[in-house]
């Protein structure tokens, strides 16, 4: 069908519910009664379903974990999974990361490519479907989830207390177009030791993002070591290095990105690892700067934590330091690694425990998720393939896996669908995450016929 008209009287509108979504700072938060994520996700929950009832639509909110927006009349169910929580801004931008900023030809703020602008631009084109009286035999969900960015807490009461009607089809707007029929395995867990006389030191602020600062206290009398082995790093312009009495604060501006995208960022907690075990530091910081050089490096892939394996549809395991502080007097390791869809998270845990036994360090599992497969001639992804190709005109670009872990590995007969396009720069948990006011029309016009396809 031609919507072109209909996309068009929509674009003004659409652009100002993403900004407005993305001015709520929901960042997971201080649980609070029918609050489970906080405050933030709270209002972002309820302020999506206001938008979807606005429109017309059934809207429910289960306990603040989860919520439902879905249109039409039928037996089958196509569901819409994405999420309204989002990770910390981090440091880096040229706005307010709350600002939900408009410009001529972008939408700047947190979320608005994860995944609030994906999920509001699926809510229009379930209004224009309806709007337009256009015939469906299903009906259409969306479903949105509150804890994405952490442990799927919501999904798992969703799944487990809710115990819902489940969508025959669905997809997660929360990936990359075209499509992605694999999602490699999610493992998440904490490396931690006891410390007495560790000095000040942190880095990230998530599990999924690579880390885009990191700090840590000298002594002054490594200034001298300190410079020499900036001046021989591979980039010392990302090392700053302030004086305070007798005490040296070595910064490290590395590049964010998400962790499923480790390859596109620079890990600050490793590089300034990779400095510090150049110095002749003692006690515990040595010890934990000699740990991680050991087992992690500035390596991408898990060789030296002995995990590194690949596959066909997936390709290499990635392992990522997150985040390291100090709390309750524990240093604090998190690691998130991405699994090739044939081998079993299982495995992956026993060679990881089997490798810091005897360390000090004690392993502890964060979250873990089952793999994403389904095959490529299914009727969702060639259903799919198709409308992305009738709006877009690319016939080149084929389903591909991802290190990405969306709710679609949360039900079966789901795949990730959008929404970045080819070329599109993903900004996704960096810094001035933003979305092209013009990139934003063609996710409307495919989810569109996406849906209409999947539903009619």
């Amino acid at each position: 069908m031609d919507f072109k008209k209909a996309i068009d009287n929509s674009m003004e509108s659409l652009v100002q519910d993403i900004a407005a979504l993305c001015r709520i700072n929901s960042v997971e938060g201080e649980e609070k009664p029918g609050m489970p994520f906080g405050e933030g996700v709270a209002q972002s929950l309820e302020a999506a379903l206001k938008l979807g009832q606005d429109m017309g639509f059934k809207t429910e909110n289960f306990d603040g974990y989860v919520g439902h927006i879905e249109y039409g009349e039928g037996e089958e169910l196509v569901g819409i999974l994405g999420h309204v929580d989002v990770v910390p801004a981090g440091d880096g931008w040229n706005t307010d990361p709350w600002g939900g900023v408009i410009t001529e030809d972008k939408i700047i703020g947190r979320g608005v490519l994860d995944d609030k602008g994906p999920i509001v631009t699926c809510l229009y084109a379930m209004k224009i479907l309806k709007e337009l009286n256009v015939p469906l035999s299903k009906r259409v969900r969306i479903i949105l989830g509150t804890n994405e960015e952490t442990d799927w807490k919501c999904m798992n009461y969703y799944l487990n207390e809710v115990k819902p009607e489940l969508p025959t089809m669905a997809f997660s707007p929360d990936s990359e177009f075209p499509l992605t029929y694999a999602e490699l395995g999610l493992l998440q867990y904490t490396l931690t030791r006891e410390v007495k006389d560790m000095p000040f030191i942190e880095g990230g602020n998530a599990f999924n993002s690579v880390p885009s600062s990191a700090k840590v206290e000298l002594d002054v009398k490594f200034a001298d070591e300190l410079k020499k082995a900036i001046a021989e790093a591979k980039d010392p312009s990302i090392y700053t290095v302030e004086e305070k009495e007798d005490k040296l604060l070595l910064s490290v501006k590395g590049v964010g990105a998400h962790a499923a995208h480790l390859q596109e960022g620079v890990n600050a907690i490793s590089f300034m690892m990779d400095v510090l075990g150049k110095l002749s530091i003692t006690g515990e910081l040595k010890e934990v700067v000699d740990f991680y050089n050991e087992h992690f490096g500035t390596c991408l892939y898990g060789e030296k934590m002995g995990v590194a394996c690949s596959d066909e549809d997936c390709g290499p395991l990635t392992l990522n330091v997150g985040m390291i502080y100090v709390k309750d007097g524990k240093l604090v390791l998190c690691c998130d690694s991405r699994i090739p869809v044939s081998f079993a998270p299982a495995s992956i845990i026993e060679k990881v425990q089997a490798k810091v036994a005897g360390t000090g360090y004690e392993y502890e599992l964060h979250s873990t998720e089952r793999p994403l497969y389904v095959p490529k001639d299914s009727k969702l992804v060639t259903t799919l393939m198709e409308a992305y190709r009738t709006v877009t005109g690319d016939y080149e670009s084929q389903p591909q896996s991802s290190g990405g872990a969306t709710y679609s590995r949360t039900m079966e007969n789901c795949v990730a669908f959008g929404c970045l396009l080819p070329g599109q720069e993903d900004t996704m948990h960096m810094a001035n995450e933003y979305l092209e006011i013009d990139k934003l029309k063609i996710w409307l016009e495919i989810m569109l016929e996406a849906i209409y396809q999947l539903a009619k």
